[in-house]
């Protein structure tokens, strides 16, 4: 019902947060002509990643645990963000390498399907 729905009474914090950004983002190439190459699209990519890691934690507080999971092209990319949170002194931002090798990516542009939801699930 509508109006069973929770209210944060704004003392509320999530101790996990679970980011999965990127994964079919990039499933096309850079064409020539675009106003950036492959490597200024990455950085462009592991900055906005990381600045989106700084508004969580900002948010959040110091206490949650930020897990960023890498797949695909781009998972060394979010490896590297969260290397340099941890090397700045934020040790609860973690990595999780999502393993989508095998998945049959039928879901719309090329998103997971719901059988690869639960492959996925059931590997863990």
């Amino acid at each position: 019902m509508f109006g069973d729905v929770w209210q944060n009474p704004g003392t509320w914090r999530p101790r996990v947060v679970v980011v999965n950004l990127g994964t079919n983002d990039f499933s096309t190439a850079v064409n020539p002509g675009e106003p950036r190459t492959p490597g200024s699209l990455a950085a462009a990519y592991r900055m906005a990643y990381g600045d989106f890691i700084q508004k969580l934690r900002t948010r959040h507080g110091a206490d949650a645990t930020i897990v960023a999971v890498g797949a695909g092209q781009y998972a060394g990319h979010v490896q590297q963000v969260v290397k340099a949170r941890n090397d700045a002194g934020d040790s609860r931002v973690r990595y999780w390498f999502l393993d989508d090798t095998g998945l049959d990516f039928l879901g719309c542009d090329w998103h997971y399907s719901e059988s690869d939801t639960w492959d996925v699930l059931e590997a863990q």
